[in-house]
């Protein structure tokens, strides 16, 4: 893995590093804004909840996607990346506009909702663009690269009728549907289609799986995206869909760790076992009509899954960056002896007795905040520390 993605071939240190920053403040802010204000509970068009939504999903969620994507493109598709200084305009956009549009929501002013989501729009077409010129360089295709195309895909619809419907709540037409819509694009599209792809390359990394063919990925893509247009078209049939897919992703990690050469699971698997585990839960508590109960641990899937993978993907970032150069003239540390797996393992097990206990009432929140200190210790070990080899 690390001999695949030189540092040519990569966004700068700073972008993906600038990502991961600043999407940890966006996660930080996300938390403490519902345990502050738990009444953002009683509706999905609560301004808390609007504010709260974008800051998890479009702050942290996205942030670490972009930023990620940067990193993991190259090394997937074996290719450079086409102008990785682009990554700064894209950072510089998103980290701005995020937050003018939480404020809108927070103030309920349509205007800094829709130039809040104007700048992150652009930053998110102008990655689009980039990751398309990477995609139509490549000679390595797989199923995992077909899953990032959706990803960039959906990357851009997601936000398009995000901004349509911002407009509409300033010049009329508002539409409850079309907010459901942009809910679907940006959860299943972006969301669930990165990790069952992403989730699959790396967990098979991770593990040092071998011959696990992408077969049900592959399958998983398709469901996924039937999902997607049966919300517009048979409503009723969209949930089935994604239990479905929810139960193929946990197939395909289950396949993966069977063939695994390392005995033991480490910590970002841990997590992502975990994930799959809330995932599958939120859906049948969907179904049963239990929507803030789902749409908790749906949150808390994410959470898991992304942290998780953090665990694994921030460590080889900062490796590649501090000690490649040094291979072979002195003695580097191993990307495990970067950071210690039992902190990341507290922040795992305080993050979900916290989402457990969000389910039932908001003061859950706090305890996901207090998940908040390992979690950031453990970022801090990673990039600042520096340890002896």
């Amino acid at each position: 893995m690390i001999a695949l993605a030189a540092k040519s071939t990569t966004a700068p240190y700073q972008v993906p590093a600038g990502f991961v920053l600043t999407s940890t403040l966006f996660l930080m802010g996300a938390v403490l804004l519902l345990a502050l204000h738990p009444d953002g509970f009683s509706s999905y068009r609560h301004p808390v909840t609007l504010a709260f939504t974008h800051l998890l999903l479009l702050g942290f969620g996205t942030g670490i996607l972009i930023g990620s994507m940067h990193q993991l493109v190259p090394v997937i598709l074996e290719v450079g990346l086409v102008r990785a200084w682009w990554g700064y305009a894209v950072l510089g956009l998103w980290a701005v506009g995020v937050p003018i549009q939480v404020f809108g929501f927070l103030q309920y002013q349509p205007v800094l909702i829709a130039m809040g989501g104007g700048l992150v729009s652009v930053a998110l077409i102008w990655f689009a663009v980039h990751m398309f010129l990477v995609f139509r360089s490549t000679r390595k295709w797989s199923v995992v690269a077909t899953s990032l195309v959706w990803v960039t895909l959906h990357l851009l619809t997601t936000p398009a009728v995000g901004m349509l419907q911002a407009l509409s709540m300033q010049f009329g037409n508002y539409d409850p549907v079309r907010l459901q819509t942009h809910a679907v694009l940006g959860l299943v599209g972006v969301f669930l289609i990165s990790i069952a792809g992403v989730g699959h390359k790396l967990v098979g990394m991770f593990t040092l799986s071998h011959g696990v063919k992408p077969r049900v990925l592959g399958l998983n893509l398709w469901v996924l995206n039937i999902a997607i247009l049966s919300d517009l078209i048979w409503p009723a049939s969209t949930l089935p869909l994604l239990l479905l897919a929810a139960l193929l992703m946990a197939l395909d990690a289950k396949n993966l760790i069977a063939k695994r050469v390392k005995k033991q699971l480490d910590v970002g698997v841990r997590h992502y076992v975990l994930g799959m585990g809330f995932l599958v839960a939120s859906i049948l508590l969907a179904l049963g009509g239990l929507w803030t109960m789902a749409l908790t641990l749906f949150a808390g899937f994410l959470l898991l899954v992304i942290t998780g993978m953090l665990y694994k993907i921030l460590p080889f970032l900062v490796w590649l960056h501090r000690y490649a150069d040094q291979v072979g003239k002195t003695q580097v540390p191993t990307l495990k002896d970067m950071f210690n797996e039992k902190t990341a393992d507290a922040a795992m097990v305080i993050f979900a007795l916290g989402i457990v206990a969000t389910v039932f009432h908001p003061a859950g929140l706090w305890l996901i905040a207090a998940g908040l200190v390992p979690y950031l210790s453990v970022l801090t070990e990673v990039m600042y520390v520096r340890r002896k080899p």
